[in-house]
């Protein structure tokens, strides 16, 4: 049980950063590849669904667990249009998508080879 907790602690924390680095003013350095914004929300939103599995599959399937974090993306881009500083970007969204598609994808085939 203490490893769970940790767990929602982590995914609680991966969410505030998220909502922060969505919605205040950033200074992005110079990017090495003109994707690089992409992988970053993959990476991102790809840990916050590992997180939400570990934390709370227990409770709900994962793929409805990477159906709200989808949502919550969304969420966040809505956000973002509504800043004077960011905006939303449909890619921005496909991304986050991959990310969780593919953390959803490998959690699957590792829990039918177990």
């Amino acid at each position: 049980m203490p490893l769970l907790k940790n767990f929602k602690l982590f995914f609680w924390l991966d969410i505030v950063a998220v909502i922060l680095l969505s919605l205040l003013p950033i200074n992005v350095p110079q990017q090495l590849v003109s994707w690089e914004d992409k992988i970053h929300h993959s990476i991102a939103y790809g840990s916050l669904y590992f997180l939400a599995i570990c934390a709370y599959s227990y409770r709900f399937s994962i793929w409805s667990i990477g159906a709200i974090l989808v949502l919550f993306g969304l969420l966040m881009e809505i956000a973002q249009s509504m800043t004077a500083y960011r905006y939303g970007d449909p890619l921005d969204l496909l991304a986050n998508t991959s990310g969780i598609l593919l953390v959803g994808i490998a959690y699957s085939m590792r829990r039918r080879r177990l």
